[in-house]
């Protein structure tokens, strides 16, 4: 997407004195957004961060110290990504309370400047909220994100009120649904070592499920994560206790010695099972031999008879 897209932040000037008044504007920007309540402040600081990070803008000493600013504002702020999980699930709720109404009742809550929510308006608003969020690497938006794991919409093909996700005639939906949208922010979210490693453009179902695996894994306790470049484990509630943490390295040993375990039985029984048929051809050849000796040895004794 271009930078100068409508609504985008301006470009960073070459010229160095310009570029310093580009940030000088952005951290002014920033420190008004700063005093705002939290249900501002969090779309206002995300908007600017995700157009940093997903539009073309040079990449200068000044863009990534905004960056920077930017994502420590908004990881400091509890909720900064169950605010976006309430929005469309409100969004929702909304949908499919208005899909009921009559047309008449439709048009008056226009008329006495009610919202009306709108199928199209809330698929959209759900996949920017969803990609947004791959920007802002914590433990509450991997939560957030698992939590959409599971969410069935749109994998039928289907909206939130039941319509085809394709206009007539197309060959592909719009939107992606909210569980293809998380997994493609988990993927992007920085997290070492992910359970599913041929990421390869579209979205997969066998990809969504491994992602689902895993969240399961962490709220069980099974399992924890740490973030690339961070030394910090997390767990469900976020940064693991050293008992939990203990807890996962026992448990990750344990099934690492009973696959080792199993790994040798079978491979032992695969030995013994190739000894045991080498085995049979040596066994017969002695009796062939055998049998071979004493036809030897009667002939011999009646060729002897015969010529006495």
């Amino acid at each position: 997407m271009a930078v100068n897209a409508r609504g985008a932040l301006p470009e960073i000037p070459e010229d160095g004195a310009a570029a310093q008044l580009w940030r000088q504007r952005r951290i002014a920007t920033i420190s008004a957004i700063r005093q705002k309540q939290d249900s501002e402040k969090i779309p206002a600081l995300a908007e600017m961060l995700h157009q940093l990070k997903s539009l073309g803008y040079r990449d200068t000493t000044e863009k990534a110290e905004i960056i920077s600013i930017l994502e420590a504002d908004l990881l400091s702020i509890p909720g900064h990504a169950k605010y976006y999980q309430d929005k469309i699930e409100e969004m929702r709720a909304g949908v499919l309370a208005d899909s009921k109404k009559s047309a008449a009742e439709i048009i008056r809550m226009q008329s006495n400047g009610e919202k009306v929510f709108w199928e199209p308006e809330y698929s959209s608003y759900a996949e920017s909220a969803l990609r947004t969020l791959r920007y802002m690497p914590s433990a509450e938006t991997v939560a957030v994100l698992g939590h959409f794991l599971n969410d069935p919409e749109g994998r039928d093909g289907k909206t939130a009120i039941g319509t085809s996700r394709r206009a007539p005639g197309d060959d592909f939906d719009p939107h992606p649904s909210n569980a293809e949208a998380a997994t493609s922010s988990l993927r992007e979210l920085g997290i070492e070592s992910p359970p599913f490693r041929d990421s390869k453009g579209e979205i997969t179902p066998e990809e969504i499920d491994s992602w689902k695996d895993w969240w399961n894994q962490v709220k069980e306790g099974k399992r924890t994560y740490r973030f690339i470049g961070s030394k910090v484990e997390y767990g469900l509630d976020g940064p693991a206790t050293k008992e939990v943490i203990q807890h996962v390295e026992r448990d990750r040993k344990r099934d690492e010695e009973r696959e080792t375990g199993h790994r040798k039985s079978s491979t032992a029984a695969e030995t013994g099972a190739t000894t045991t048929v080498a085995a049979k051809p040596l066994s017969i050849a002695g009796i062939l031999a055998a049998f071979a000796l004493v036809g030897g040895v009667v002939w011999y004794y009646l060729r002897g008879r015969r010529a006495a």
